[in-house]
């Protein structure tokens, strides 16, 4: 897994998105990501998510992406 460069906290998706995990009638299982969890910018037709260690807030990356697709 993933580990923060500054506390060394191992990271998981669900520390940045909210999901949604079911079993399918089959027995599988399915996980769903949804929103963003954390801060996030909008500048113009564009929005920054700001991606942040749950554990220290150390900052560790942006994402950028284009608000009007994404509505």
């Amino acid at each position: 897994m993933p580990k923060c460069p500054y506390c060394k906290k191992e990271l998981y998706i669900e520390d940045f998105f909210n999901t949604q995990t079911r079993e399918t009638k089959k027995g599988k299982i399915k996980t769903k990501i949804g929103d963003f969890i954390g801060d996030s910018l909008e500048i113009g037709w564009h929005g920054i998510k700001i991606l942040a260690c749950p554990s220290c807030d150390s900052i560790l990356g942006f994402s950028e992406y284009n608000r009007a697709s994404s509505t």
